[in-house]
């Protein structure tokens, strides 16, 4: 795939953005971004990978969401899996909370269905070893559901404001941990779980903006990261949209599930406003373009998308799959703060 710079302001190490639109080339060649006259970084290395490298296995806890059960008000309790950093180092350390879209985070074959799915476990041992402490949290069969892919948009059982409710339940925990910074917390999501990112990290929304201005209230997230989000709540939103905390998008330029151009429009508005945001677009690449090499399909079995009724495109895109790693390892460093 070859990409073309459309814009590049180059960020601070907290709080300054920049959008980078990848719009045009083909899927067999690995992106190129051009730094703009100035910059002083090089573009990021690809994601190194040894030939075996051990798996980790994930520790499971529950924790409390902050939603409640309609018919007895207490607590949701959610599963999770937890990976710690592989380094075995003592101390507090940098987090990130993932969020799974809306096929759950468990793989589909049978004999793993206790297992995360390939892209997910592959996720954790990432930023494992990146030596960050990193949270799945189970939206879905917490509240006794496997999926919500195959249900139309409008009758979905698990809204956005359960799923806010269950980043920010997450939030908590971590923060109670003694192996976690409070203060050095992501969240990152691919699907309807970048969805919830979006959500999760609007500044306009009651929910965020009630934590972030209480009195007393824990740090919220520091950074955001969306892996082929819908966007189209967010840009439509009557409360508008603001980003509580630095906020990288992935997109997929050919995605027939959740349309690109709502994301680069919102991109486009919130750099606009001198928001801290950076999207990239993968052109010629659909959705779940970072998933395993076996998983790419045509389904028919979801009834969203841009074409509802049509199917949608399940398509991996190795190249664009390590580019878009190696940017969001470059991403958590800066914001999160070097392991």
């Amino acid at each position: 795939m070859t990409a073309h710079l459309l814009r590049n302001r180059a960020r601070a190490a907290l709080v300054v953005g920049a959008v980078i639109v990848t719009l045009a080339g083909c899927a067999s060649d690995s992106p190129v971004v051009t730094p703009t006259s100035g910059a002083s970084n090089p573009p990021p290395a690809p994601v190194a990978r040894s030939v075996n490298p051990p798996r980790i296995v994930p520790l499971r806890v529950t924790f409390d969401s902050l939603d409640r059960n309609p018919s007895t008000g207490t607590p949701i309790s959610l599963a999770g899996l937890l990976f710690r950093p592989v380094d075995g180092g003592d101390g507090r350390r940098p987090a990130v909370i993932a969020f799974h879209g809306c096929g759950g985070m468990y793989s589909t074959a049978a004999s793993r269905r206790e297992s995360l799915s390939l892209r997910h476990q592959e996720m954790g041992e990432l930023l494992a070893r990146e030596g960050y402490v990193v949270l799945f949290p189970d939206s879905f069969r917490s509240r006794g559901l496997e999926e919500i892919c195959t249900i139309p948009f409008r009758r979905f059982p698990i809204t956005m404001a359960n799923r806010v409710a269950d980043a920010q339940g997450a939030l908590l925990y971590l923060q109670s941990r003694q192996d976690v910074m409070p203060e050095r917390i992501a969240v990152l999501g691919w699907s309807h779980g970048g969805s919830t990112v979006l959500a999760t990290e609007n500044s306009k929304d009651p929910a965020v903006a009630g934590w972030r201005e209480r009195a007393g209230s824990p740090p919220y997230f520091r950074a955001a990261v969306a892996f082929y989000p819908g966007c189209i709540d967010s840009l439509r939103g009557a409360r508008g949209y603001a980003v509580s905390a630095p906020l990288t998008l992935f997109i997929a330029g050919s995605d027939d599930w959740t349309a690109p151009q709502p994301c680069i429009s919102l991109a486009d508005r919130l750099i606009a406003a001198g928001e801290p945001v950076t999207i990239t677009v993968y052109p010629d690449t659909y959705h779940g373009f970072d998933g395993p090499p076996s998983q790419g399909t045509l389904r028919l079995d979801v009834p969203n998308g841009v074409k509802p009724g049509a199917g949608v495109t399940v398509a991996p895109n190795p190249a664009a799959r390590d580019d878009a790693y190696a940017k969001l390892r470059t991403f958590l460093r800066a914001e999160l703060g070097a392991r």
